[in-house]
C-alpha cells in the first residue's frame, strides 16, 4: 500500500464550538458532503447518539460506492475519524478536522491520510488531486451551510445530447481554480465591450470552453466565449474558432457559480459509472443559460458539457 496526505482549509464565520458540534453530527453531512450531493438518494445508516466517540454512519451508493466513517476522538479544536471504503475497492483513511479561532470566525482544516493498493500506484497522484478538489468543494458547501443555512447547488442529469457546430469569439485565460473566477469576470466585461463596439452579432449564451486541465496543479486553460455567426473576424486579441458538431454528455447546475465544481464532478462520475468515454482535451464547456445581473443566485442555470469520444 502506498500512502498520501491531503490537507485543505477555509475560513468560516462561526465559533469553534458551532463548527465542531456541526461537523461531528454525521446527520448534517448530506447538507454539505462533496460526495453525497452526487447521489442524494444513496442509502445512509446512522448510529445512535450522534456526536459522541464511536458514532458514525454508513453509505451504500450505486455510483459513489460503499463505506463507513466513525468518530474516534473529539476535542474543543479537533475531530479525528476513521474512514473505510468497501467498494469500488477496499481502503481506509484517517480523517482530521482542525478548527482554529481567528479574529473573526475560524480556520477549518480538513485533512486525510490514506493509502492506495500497490496495483494502483500509478494513480496515487490522481487520487490525491481528486480528493483535494473534493475537499475544496465540500469546504465551500460547509461554509455556505454554516453561514447562510443553505447550499444553493442542485444537480440535474440531462445525459447524452447532440450538439450542433458552434462558431465563437473569445478571450483566452489560464489559472488555478481560485484564479479562474476573477480572470473570467474580466474577460466577460472586455468581451461584451468589444462586441458592442464592433457591432458583432451574438447568436447564443456566453460559455467557457475548457481546453485542458492539469489535475496535479489544479490548473486550467480556457477561453471565455460568445457564439457568433460563421465568418466573424477576430478583433484585437480576441480569438476565433469553431467547435464541430459532436455527441456530448450534459449535467445542469442550478444555483451559485461557486458550486459549479459539483456539476463537473457529477458529469465525470456519471460518465465513468456508465462507461461513457469522454475527451480530456478539450475538457468541456460551461454554458451560462441566464444572466447573473438579473437572476437570483438560486435560479442561475449552467450546463456542464463533456465531449464524448
Amino acid at each position: 500500500m502506498l500512502s498520501y496526505q491531503v490537507s485543505r482549509g477555509i475560513e468560516i464565520d462561526k465559533t469553534q464550538v458551532e463548527i465542531i458540534n456541526y461537523i461531528k453530527d454525521f446527520k448534517s453531512w448530506p447538507e454539505w458532503s462533496p460526495w453525497l450531493i452526487l447521489e442524494p438518494n444513496c442509502d445512509l445508516t446512522y448510529s445512535p447518539e450522534q456526536g459522541r466517540v464511536g458514532s458514525g454512519f454508513q453509505w451504500n451508493g450505486t455510483r459513489i460506492g460503499t463505506g463507513a466513517i466513525v468518530l474516534e476522538s473529539t476535542q474543543a479544536h479537533r475531530l479525528d475519524m476513521e474512514l473505510h471504503f468497501f467498494r469500488p475497492f477496499k481502503s481506509q483513511a484517517k480523517v482530521t478536522f482542525l478548527v482554529t479561532p481567528l479574529n473573526k470566525g475560524c480556520l477549518v482544516e480538513w485533512r486525510m491520510q490514506s493509502r492506495v493498493p500497490w496495483f494502483l500506484f500509478f494513480l496515487r497522484g490522481m487520487f490525491k488531486s481528486m480528493v483535494e478538489m473534493d475537499y475544496d468543494r465540500g469546504l465551500r458547501m460547509l461554509k455556505s451551510q454554516l453561514e447562510t443555512g443553505k447550499v444553493l447547488s442542485e444537480l440535474i442529469e440531462i445525459g447524452s445530447r447532440k450538439q450542433g457546430e458552434i462558431n465563437y469569439i473569445g478571450l483566452s485565460g489560464a489559472g488555478v481554480t481560485q484564479e479562474i473566477g476573477p480572470i473570467m469576470q474580466e474577460n466577460v466585461a472586455r468581451l461584451y465591450e468589444l462586441v458592442e463596439q464592433n457591432n458583432v452579432r451574438v447568436t447564443g449564451e456566453l460559455f467557457s470552453f475548457y481546453l485542458s486541465m492539469d489535475m496535479k496543479r489544479g490548473y486550467f486553460e480556457f477561453i471565455t466565449c460568445l457564439p457568433v455567426e460563421e465568418g466573424t473576424s477576430a478583433i484585437g486579441d480576441v480569438v476565433t474558432g469553431t467547435i464541430p458538431a459532436c455527441d456530448t454528455f450534459v449535467v445542469e447546475h442550478q444555483g451559485e457559480y461557486v458550486f459549479l465544481g459539483n456539476a463537473w464532478s457529477m458529469a465525470m462520475s456519471l460518465t465513468r459509472y456508465d462507461g461513457i468515454k469522454v475527451k480530456s482535451k478539450p475538457l468541456g464547456i460551461e454554458r451560462y443559460l441566464n444572466n447573473p445581473n438579473d437572476t437570483e443566485k438560486a435560479k442561475l442555470r449552467t450546463e456542464v458539457i463533456l465531449f464524448r469520444r
